[in-house]
């Protein structure tokens, strides 16, 4: 009993050792970071200014021995995703900005790169959720925040005026249409008709929403019902392409006839935007990243 008692005491102190030794580490490397976190910012800086000037190969390569030196710091992480947004890659952008944020989540830059990179692949719906935090989290007056407060008056100026409703309207309407487009991928019928009815009663001056809807109806059959939703889609916006080519299609069908060829679906804002060139793509092309 007692060598037990022993053991279980020179246990308790291993232990005790141990996680003295594991919180000695983690201020070492806290230290660490905190004196070399000036060098590393300045190293980005002297990346992007590179970068600016054209050589967008000393400028990754700066930012590669970064990465393999200090890993995914979050200024690194950063530049990384400024010279991936330069070189259209947007995708990686996204992820580079992400991961700074997840390192530095009150990287206000880091937020509005990612909302400005959102807003060139016309997704809307992350742009918007993005800058209002910009907005929530940066200096009042600082540039980032009031470009970012000028995208959502736009953009809020832009949806009452097309749409009279507001932007959040139009936002919660978003979101039962992709609802909608799920049940659509799924077969689903009856629910997607059901969720973009829904829709329809937030924002009713939405073609897409209706061209969808009335593929639904071919689907299950009811070809009067779709050619309403295309003849309303049409009185929206009568240079709404694929709303004619379906109702064309639809009309060569008998009544009771359910729609077999596989139609593609709609973007809730992208096929509107691209297909307008509005104003929220002028943005997008107008817009300069942060640095």
């Amino acid at each position: 009993m007692a060598k037990k008692r022993t053991q279980q005491k020179n246990n308790s102190q291993r232990a005790k050792k141990h996680k003295k030794r594991q919180a000695n580490l983690k201020k070492l490397s806290l230290s660490k970071q905190v004196t070399c976190q000036p060098y590393i910012e300045d190293r980005v800086d002297n990346a992007l200014e590179i970068m600016e000037k054209g050589n967008w190969r000393e400028a990754a390569s700066m930012l590669a021995e970064l990465k393999k030196k200090y890993g995914n710091y979050p200024h690194i992480c950063f530049g990384r995703g400024v010279l991936a947004v330069f070189g259209g890659k947007h995708d990686e952008a996204i992820s580079c900005f992400k991961k700074a944020i997840q390192g530095s989540p009150d990287f206000v830059e880091a937020h509005y790169n990612l909302a400005a990179t959102y807003q060139k692949q016309l997704k809307i719906f992350e742009m918007i959720t993005t800058y209002r935090h910009v907005v929530l989290i940066g200096e009042d007056h600082s540039h980032a925040v009031q470009q970012a407060q000028d995208v959502l008056n736009s953009m809020e100026q832009q949806i009452r005026d097309s749409h009279g409703i507001s932007l959040d309207e139009f936002l919660k309407a978003h979101r039962i249409f992709d609802r909608a487009v799920e049940h659509m991928e799924s077969k689903e019928w009856e629910a997607a008709i059901a969720d973009f009815r829904e829709s329809l009663s937030i924002n009713p001056n939405h073609p897409q929403t209706h061209g969808n809807l009335g593929l639904c109806y071919a689907r299950m059959g009811k070809k009067q019902l779709a050619l309403e939703a295309f003849d309303k889609a049409l009185e929206l916006d009568p240079r709404y392409k694929p709303a004619k080519d379906n109702r064309k299609l639809i009309a060569s069908l008998t009544e009771d006839q359910c729609l077999e060829k596989e139609m593609a679906t709609v973007n809730y804002y992208k096929d509107c935007f691209q297909k307008k060139k509005s104003g929220i793509k002028k943005l997008a092309e107008a817009l300069g990243f942060r640095r």
